[in-house]
């Protein structure tokens, strides 16, 4: 299953499947802890290998005018942005203690999470690989089954952001001191 992947591909896989771990532990803390500071950080270098991994990979579904790139790198972009954003946040509420920016550091990072759920998710249930799903017959099938999973995870990601991060005070899941 993973022996003729790239090397390039190899690192992407191992360090999603990490973040995926890593980014449930973070959810599941206390957060502005040693272990979620220490967590996030390991977080963050994953997210940064697996999406610079993926970058000179060429693509095999839907390239852009004759190029290596394709429909799917522009979520490389997405991904890399967010996780900019999140890291932005939390620089910036470390240096004014504006509440704002730790709210934005909590959003940006779980629309990481949720865009790296959906990388994954969309890879098993699409590609035969994972043996989850034999091969589609038609793009039709395949396009489908992308939205489908998609569809899911961002209405559930965007339920729960908007319901639980983006209301109320975002210092509710830290430690009691800071």
């Amino acid at each position: 299953m993973l022996a003729d992947l790239s090397p390039l591909v190899l690192i992407h896989f191992v360090t999603a499947c990490y973040a995926i771990v890593a980014g449930a532990a973070i959810f599941l803390m206390r957060k502005g802890t040693k272990l979620h500071r220490t967590i996030g950080a390991s977080y963050i270098a994953a997210m940064f290998i697996t999406v610079v991994s993926v970058v000179p990979v060429e693509a095999t579904v839907m390239p852009f005018f004759g190029t290596r790139f394709g429909f799917f790198h522009v979520f490389v972009l997405v991904g890399f942005i967010s996780l900019a954003f999140g890291i932005r946040a939390i620089l910036k509420w470390r240096s004014t203690r504006d509440i704002e920016w730790l709210r934005a550091h909590q959003i940006h990072l779980a629309y990481s999470y949720a865009g790296l759920l959906m990388a994954g998710f969309s890879q098993m249930a699409t590609n035969p690989r994972w043996l989850v799903v034999s091969p589609f017959e038609t793009m039709t099938q395949f396009w489908i089954a992308f939205a489908a999973v998609n569809a899911a995870i961002y209405g559930v990601a965007i339920w729960l952001i908007q319901s639980k991060l983006a209301k109320g005070d975002p210092k509710r899941w830290m430690r009691a001191s800071a």
